[in-house]
């Protein structure tokens, strides 16, 4: 059995050794050569840049536990009292809908150092026209940014890249506005429907009030000596007990329904934007020295599949 092959006749990993140093310089050439191509190549990628944007929420009390410290449990009223509690866990998919999307595209972004705006579906779509061009503006556009939620602070992080700086900047800048008109408007449209819901709540316990209003009035007129009469006092302390559980449950409603309406005509950030997406400098892609490094392995390595694709001779 020859020492440098298997006991089949097949070449042994020490043949393959073996070739690979001899064709070295071969090898080596050719990881050169791809190297120096990639390099060269990534000089005629266009360069992309990315700004970047935090947003913190608003430490302000929610609306709706103050609903709730009065007396009135929203979720089991069936409004959806949690919505607004977890808004925040959305943002991520908020800022990438497709709602807000179409918003920012229809808004004009300086250009050139501010010397001229263009609307943004010009740059991200410039051909074509109608809900096909608007489809593939939203897609493109959706494809340059993305977030992150910290769970444990409620850090929103937005990156919008773009190939001209000013460009990444506007789009991070407008996502922080377009979140923030979103988010009050949100929290109005929960407002005005608990609102409409109270004030009908309310309107049929001004009525029930008002009937027991009327029953221990009439009750009183027609007892004016109740005496010892164990009957009579039983019945108006049923009268009476029940009037002031209809002054409660109105003056409950009365406090909701202008909690309410001063929450439907707040226009207070609940987040709060940290750190203002600046212009970017640097690029953040093509990373030549990375894309270098890579050819300079990928060379090498189709070197090496060459070389053993060939194998030794037998």
């Amino acid at each position: 059995v020859n020492g440098q092959r298997d006991e089949g006749g097949y070449p042994s990993l020490t043949d393959y050794g073996q070739l690979l140093w001899r064709e070295w310089r071969k090898l080596l050439l050719l990881s050169v050569a791809t190297g120096t191509l990639t390099a060269v190549l990534s000089f005629w990628v266009p360069p992309t840049y990315e700004a970047v944007s935090t947003l913190i929420p608003t430490a302000t009390p929610d609306k709706y536990s103050q609903l709730s410290q009065v007396g009135l449990n929203l979720e089991g009223l069936g409004l959806g009292g949690g919505a607004v509690g977890n808004l925040t866990l959305m943002y991520p998919d908020i800022v990438r809908s497709r709602r807000l999307l179409e918003n920012l595209l229809a808004e004009d972004v300086p250009v050139g150092d501010g010397k001229g705006h263009r609307p943004l579906i010009e740059i991200m779509q410039p051909g074509g026209r109608g809900p096909k061009r608007t489809e593939l503006a939203v897609g493109r556009l959706r494809g340059l940014i993305s977030t992150t939620l910290d769970r444990r602070t409620g850090l929103l992080t937005i990156r919008a890249k773009a190939r001209q700086p000013e460009v990444a900047a506007w789009i991070a800048n407008s996502l922080d506005s377009l979140l923030q008109r979103f988010t009050i408007e949100f929290s109005a449209s929960q407002a005005g429907q608990t609102g409409k819901f109270v004030e009908h709540r309310l309107t049929e316990a001004a009525a029930e009030l008002e009937r027991a209003e009327e029953q221990l009035r009439a009750f009183r007129e027609r007892n004016l000596r109740i005496g010892n009469s164990p009957r009579l006092l039983l019945e108006e302390g049923r009268l009476a007990r029940s009037l002031r559980e209809q002054e409660e449950i109105y003056i409950t409603l009365k406090r909701q329904y202008e909690l309410a309406k001063i929450a439907e005509r707040r226009d207070v950030p609940v987040i709060t934007v940290l750190d203002v997406a600046a212009k970017p400098v640097f690029r953040s892609s093509p990373r030549r020295a990375f894309m270098t490094v890579w050819g300079l392995v990928a060379g090498g390595l189709l070197g090496c599949l060459l070389v053993v694709a060939r194998g030794p001779k037998r």
